[in-house]
């Protein structure tokens, strides 16, 4: 399977080769999306990414995937640092600094920089840390990625983690047979799954439990992922720690009983079909587009030196009037959009308004019980005791209105984006066909869509309620007074207090929220702005060639006719041998 992957993509670089050399012939400009497919192809690498809750197993699992023990290891949280291992013919390590230099290290000083113990809270200013090394599995295009486990004492791994996860092509899943899934890892779970349709779950440790034991374990897993949303095809039990003792000492009976050959074979068959598939049909699906894009300058081109000259001028004002009045309509389209942009602020800012009265009624609802629970507390004490207490309140009641508020305006940016795009799409449909049956030339233009923007940041804060030197005062008063009566002044100051935090952070949601809204449109409409734009080019510079061409002698027009003829026979050449491939790979 995996040579039949490698010959597929032999036959696609040739095809590549063949139209950029098709395209220096013509003396035209490098494909940046030529060049993007050939670089696509040849390294032909993806992540697979383990993750999972700290001490799992997760280093002890790629150094068994290894066949050696290169990354550290421990019985305590260790690894900080993203460590990504890659194919090389010689053992090579290098360290990533976030200042955007680069070291060269040697593999026994790796514990130096991506451990806690070695590089404890990343002090050394690391971003992340590569190791080649002559792994066959690595050679057939995959990178292994060892994170930081999450849910450890350190916060700032399972931020490093969280952070890697927009690299993720594929992931293994490590899950603990002693113990059941956690929230943590149900958590990391829920953000992964808009990441990769490929997980590999695995249950390591199996070594602790008997097959009954494995296959309940195995069962109550697999029914908390369904409830989930996951489509779990297999739970690979192994035992990562056999599975290198077996490895290191050549015991083909302890690796045959760690169970990790089914889970090497199960990767090993998704690089070579699955993603190998995708990556190819993907190849050859943009491949045929630049064809056929070329393919529609080159009878421009033709157009351009066979028409007589009136038919020429009649050809180029009309377009020209095309392009003008496709110009207008994306402009109306923005100018749409923007008042979208002010409506759907409205609205959040009406949801806050709704929100933000009987968020106050809540909690100070919330102080008045706490101040009866607390009714021995002396008034300092008590009033330190309620702020950390309205702060908590806040984060619950700001993050609870952030879950009902985000699914109003992402349907409402997809409604408008949907209507939007249907427009656009439309607009550019005309235009195309227009074109089309004023060169006689069929032509490409792709739809597109857009997300909402991911900045999911949302923060909220509790300043002092007063001044130092307002305290000062106040606490000098309290100890004149009865402690019942510094208690209701504590509790008064407190319930004003709520009001002027919950309002402030609404204003803080208000300007996130309107941000992201603001930065998503503005997105969108820049889209729109470039929708056509490349189709107008590529005419435009056919157009362009054509003309210049028409000054020489009727010679050298003949001879640029029969290049055109030549390249456009080869390109189709190169469409047959395509569609080969693809049918080849798809078995159809």
């Amino acid at each position: 399977m995996l040579e039949e992957f490698i010959n597929h993509k032999s036959d696609i670089l040739g095809v590549v080769a063949d139209i950029n050399s098709l395209q220096k012939e013509n003396n035209k400009a490098g494909n940046e999306r030529l060049i993007a497919v050939r670089e696509q192809l040849i390294s032909n690498h993806f992540n697979l990414v383990v993750l999972g809750q700290f001490k799992r197993g997760k280093t002890t699992l790629i150094n068994s995937l290894v066949g050696n023990e290169i990354l550290p290891s421990s019985v305590v949280p260790l690894t900080s640092i993203v460590t990504i291992l890659k194919f090389g013919n010689e053992v090579k390590c290098t360290i990533f600094l976030n200042d955007g230099t680069e070291q060269d290290v040697q593999l026994e000083e790796i514990h130096d920089y991506v451990t806690e113990s070695g590089n404890p809270e990343n002090r050394r200013g690391v971003k992340c840390a590569c190791i080649e090394y002559p792994i066959p599995l690595l050679e057939k295009g995959m990178q292994l990625v060892d994170t930081p486990g999450i849910g450890s004492t350190f916060l700032h791994n399972t931020e490093t983690t969280y952070e890697f996860l927009d690299h993720l092509d594929a992931a293994v899943f490590l899950m603990s047979a002693d113990v059941p899934i956690s929230q943590v890892e149900k958590e990391l779970l829920e953000t992964i799954k808009s990441s990769t349709q490929k997980i590999f779950f695995v249950l390591n440790k199996v070594d602790n439990l008997i097959p009954k034991e494995i296959e309940e374990m195995s069962a109550y897993n697999n029914n908390v992922l369904k409830e989930m949303g996951f489509t779990v095809q297999e739970i690979w039990p192994i035992s990562a720690r056999k599975a290198l003792e077996g490895k290191t000492s050549k015991d083909e009976e302890l690796l045959l009983q760690s169970g990790l050959s089914d889970l090497e074979d199960a990767i090993g068959n998704f690089l070579a079909s699955e993603k190998g598939k995708i990556v190819l049909n993907t190849a050859i699906s943009k491949l045929k587009r630049i064809t056929l894009q070329i393919q529609s300058q080159i009878a421009i081109e033709t157009k351009t030196l066979t028409d007589s000259e009136e038919e020429l001028e009649n050809k180029i004002s009309t377009f020209h009037k095309l392009n003008a009045n496709l110009k207008k309509d994306k402009e109306d389209i923005a100018y749409l959009i923007k008042g979208e942009t002010i409506k759907l602020n409205k609205k959040v800012e009406e949801m806050l308004k709704d929100f933000e009265e009987p968020e106050t009624a809540r909690i100070r609802n919330c102080l008045q019980s706490f101040n009866e629970d607390n009714n021995n507390a002396k008034p300092t004490a008590l009033k330190d005791d309620m702020q950390k207490m309205i702060k908590a309140e806040i984060v619950k009641g700001f993050d609870a209105f952030k879950e009902d508020v985000e699914p109003v305006i992402s349907d409402s940016i997809q409604e408008t984006f949907n209507r939007f795009t249907k427009r656009s799409n439309d607009i550019i449909q005309e235009f195309k066909t227009a074109a089309e049956q004023l060169f006689e030339v069929p032509m490409q233009q792709s739809e597109f869509t857009i997300d909402l923007a991911e900045d999911k940041r949302f923060y909220y804060m509790v300043q002092e309620s007063m001044s130092m030197t307002e305290e000062e005062v106040k606490s000098i008063l309290r100890t004149f007074m009865p402690k019942s009566i510094s208690r209701k002044m504590v509790l008064k100051e407190m319930i004003d207090f709520v009001a002027s935090e919950v309002g402030r952070n609404c204003g803080r949601t208000r300007s996130s929220l309107a941000t992201r809204i603001g930065s998503t449109f503005k997105q969108y409409t820049k889209e729109i702005s470039n929708l056509g734009n490349e189709l107008i080019e590529n005419i435009e510079q056919a157009m362009q060639k054509g003309k210049d061409i028409r000054k020489d002698s009727a010679e050298s027009i003949q001879n640029e006719l029969t290049t055109l003829s030549t390249t456009s026979g080869k390109l189709d050449e190169n469409m047959k041998k395509l569609e080969g491939v693809w049918n080849e790979i798809n078995n159809t």
